[in-house]
């Protein structure tokens, strides 16, 4: 009897925290600057992403979310704070239990790498390369972490050539 009684509380607490963490994100995309601050001065990211370890995958699916939305605002001090902090972290131990599993969780976490690759947040492009490479590069299936490293080549060749002068500042890509 019991046993019941813990499953339901601890169903009413995951659902408790994924509206939490869906609030949160849709925040982030309606109030941006505003929250940002917020979340970084709180720690509020680390905490949500400390759901990525759970068994629940509606749970996991929406810490992505929030780490995409967060990404998404396109805020200097977040990209810092990420890099800082490593939040990533988690997300690469969930790419390397997903990696030859077809599912969702795959699926948003190579999203999440293509949205950084095509929006070139070089940031986070050179701390997921230099920190993570040997876990991603070696992946087929998709050309994503491929073209991720490419792009990490790109930026670094663009920086030593605007370093040496053959770049003017104005051309940026």
């Amino acid at each position: 009897r019991s046993e019941g009684v813990s499953e339901v509380a601890k169903e009413c607490q995951d659902a408790a925290r994924k509206h939490s963490v869906e609030l949160l994100s849709q925040c982030v995309e309606q109030h941006g600057q505003r929250l940002m601050t917020y979340m970084l001065r709180n720690d509020v990211l680390p905490r949500a992403l400390k759901l990525l370890n759970q068994r629940d995958k509606p749970l996991v699916l929406c810490a992505l979310r929030l780490l995409r939305q967060c990404i998404g605002a396109n805020d200097q001090h977040c990209n810092k704070y990420i890099v800082k902090k490593d939040l990533f972290a988690g997300v690469i131990g969930l790419l390397k239990q997903h990696l030859h599993r077809n599912n969702l969780i795959n699926s948003a976490i190579i999203e999440l790498f293509e949205f950084l690759r095509t929006k070139n947040i070089k940031p986070l492009i050179k701390y997921l390369v230099e920190q993570y490479r040997s876990v991603y590069e070696n992946i087929d299936y998709v050309e994503t972490f491929k073209q991720l490293i490419v792009r990490y080549e790109q930026n670094e060749e663009y920086e030593k050539d605007e370093a040496n002068g053959k770049v003017s500042p104005e051309a940026s890509h």
